[in-house]
């Protein structure tokens, strides 16, 4: 295909482009012009007829937030069809939401399926069971943004598939788009999205492998396919997360995919709601160092180990006590009684507590407001408590749930259908003590219902081979760019390492730069010297799980950095604390796009270099 005919394809597309989008921003006057005129007619219609009035209210304002969705992209998909028994050819497309005035398609209906197909013969199957076929002659993709056509390629019959038109991309995007994900879900990941509903299903892959886009299009499809949405209503669905950061970051694109009302929460926020205690916080480890921190989190996972939990009661620190007494030390329980005076609380208390809470109630349940009607037709506002039954429940990072919590979700799920989606990847696992085969909660997984996504690497080739000469058994593909080398500087301390980072940021203002440290505590100080900077994100390793930056300085590192504290750790957990270690590095080290640098009393290799005997 030459220019000339390149250039003519993309005159077309942008034409088409704007003429659809000044047919959605009529349609969605007339919408809301529609809903003011029905909401002033509320006044003067009869309380019989209110309700048919209201919904068709909500209809005009829901579809007019569905095209005003629609208008900044209004399709990420073209297919020039002809259906078996026809003989004129069909233009549709296919967008986030339907515009059926325009032949516009939702991803989510059967016959998006074919946007998935190479030119040839096709087929679908509609709800009631029966086959469509016919013959996909062409094929456009789109990414289209604020109405400008970012990127467009097309394929054809006998034309393979060929770029017409990309805008440049930095390396970092400004903001999320819809579109592109959508763009470039292969034809399996399709099948994913659509396979059978009912049962646990695994999504695994590394970091930038596309698993939680992926999962969330699952749910998002469940929500509403016609087959199965009456199932999966969205007050239903409940998404687990890892933490406030990645709680917005779902808020913000559940609605970008046509659902709302999922609730997305961490487990012990979850948690802490059905207990009905208020005012406390929650930790992954407690303790004043890393020595402390181990051998009180060991005692504590030995204690969950054994059988029954102690009746529930208020007082849910004298049932923590008599649940961990035979277990900690009386240096641990001070630390215990410490907890209490703090408010806090750790992952295993909160455990140990719902178990409880079940055990005593028969179930995991959570207060409510509810509309009680009396003879007379008057209604009360009431509270009272509701077993917790979900029809979808996603667990994102589920490879950093204890067995004991992700047991305790299971018990949330409808059971005539059981479906539960599992998003993570077992070979990260960050903490001791987390599941580490599907045994260990009772799940079988077929081999139809996991899916296993490869790293879509977004490292450069010098920070793959940095992380590989460390030791890390890694597949380093050689199509990626080399880019910069990475920094390993030896400092004298934390003054030194506050003082490279301000070059830093003053150097890469463009860049969002991420500093990461082994502890929290750590990092106190550039929080206090760093926090008000836009361009730079400080966390701990753990909590930049699944996040990446365009530079990556891991700070605070020195020759015990890594090596777990022996204290009285068991030789088998001993051995698990050094993989966490390691696994733990990695997922640092991986959260740099293209760049890299290293801080520290001395290098990284003479730091880890027990943690990989």
């Amino acid at each position: 295909m030459n220019q000339t005919t390149k250039n003519s394809i993309f005159k077309k597309a942008k034409a088409h482009a704007e003429e659809i989008r000044e047919e959605i921003r009529k349609k969605v006057f007339n919408l809301q012009k529609a809903a003011n005129k029905s909401e002033k007619d509320l006044a003067n219609i009869s309380s019989a007829d209110r309700q048919i009035q209201m919904r068709i209210l909500e209809y005009y304002r829901q579809r007019s937030k569905e095209l005003s969705g629609l208008y900044p992209s209004p399709y990420f998909a073209r297919c020039d069809v002809v259906y078996e028994g026809e003989k004129e050819k069909e233009i549709i497309y296919f967008a986030k939401f339907s515009f059926s005035e325009k032949s516009i398609y939702s991803w989510v209906a059967p016959v998006a399926s074919i946007r998935f197909e190479k030119p040839g013969n096709f087929s679908y199957r509609k709800p009631d069971g029966k086959d469509v076929k016919g013959k996909l002659l062409r094929k456009d993709q789109f990414m289209i943004a604020e109405g400008n056509i970012i990127f467009l390629a097309t394929e054809a019959l006998h034309s393979p598939r060929e770029l017409v038109y990309q805008q440049y991309f930095s390396s970092r995007k400004a903001d999320f788009i819809l579109p592109e994900i959508v763009e470039r879900m292969e034809k399996a990941q399709d099948q994913v999205i659509r396979a059978h509903h009912a049962g646990p299903f695994v999504i695994a892959g590394p970091a930038g492998s596309g698993k939680t886009t992926l999962a969330l299009h699952r749910v998002a499809y469940l929500a509403q396919s016609p087959d199965v949405s009456h199932l999966y209503k969205s007050d239903t669905i409940i998404v687990f997360v890892q933490d406030a950061g990645t709680k917005k970051y779902f808020s913000r694109l559940l609605p970008e995919l046509g659902i709302k009302d999922v609730t997305i929460t961490t487990f012990a926020e979850w948690a802490l709601k059905i207990l009905k205690i208020e005012n406390y916080s929650c930790v992954i480890r407690y303790g004043a160092n890393e020595e402390e921190r181990d051998n009180y989190e060991y005692n504590k996972l030995r204690a969950l180990k054994k059988p029954g939990v102690p009746r529930f009661s208020g007082k849910i620190f004298g049932l923590l006590e008599k649940f961990y007494r035979s277990f900690l030390s009386d240096d641990e329980l001070k630390l215990l009684r410490k907890q209490e005076k703090e408010k806090s609380l750790d992952r295993f208390d909160i455990a140990i507590l719902l178990k409880s809470y079940a055990q005593a109630f028969g179930r995991l349940d959570i207060e409510q407001e509810y509309y009680k009607r009396f003879k007379n037709g008057n209604y009360k506002k009431m509270i009272g408590r509701f077993p917790l039954e979900y029809s979808l429940i996603v667990i994102d990072e589920f490879q950093n749930y204890l067995p004991d919590q992700l047991q305790l979700l299971k018990s949330c799920l409808k059971q005539n259908e059981k479906s539960i989606l599992y998003v993570g990847d077992m070979a990260q696992q960050i903490n001791l003590g987390t599941i580490r085969k599907w045994e260990d909660i009772g799940e079988e997984i077929n081999s139809e219902r996991k899916v296993v996504l490869q790293k879509i690497y977004r490292n450069t080739k010098s920070i793959l081979n940095f992380i590989k000469k460390l030791g890390y058994e890694i597949e380093i593909p050689e199509e990626i760019k080399e880019g910069s080398p990475v920094v390993e500087k030896v400092v004298s301390g934390k003054k030194e390492e506050m003082d490279y980072i301000r070059n830093l940021t003053a150097r890469l203002k463009e860049k969002i730069i991420g500093v990461l440290a082994k502890d929290r505590e750590y990092l106190d100080e550039f929080k206090k010297e760093f926090g008000n900077m836009d361009n730079l994100r400080i966390f701990s390793m753990s909590e930049a799980q699944g996040v990446e930056f365009d530079v990556v300085c891991v700070v605070g590192i020195n020759r015990s950095a890594f090596l777990p504290c022996r204290g009285n750790l068991k030789q088998p957990f001993y051995e698990e604390k050094k993989r966490v270690q390691k696994d733990l590095l990695y997922v640092a080290l991986t959260r740099a796009m293209s760049e890299l640098h290293v801080l520290g009393t001395c290098g990284l290799k003479d730091s880890i270099k027990e943690c990989f005997v």
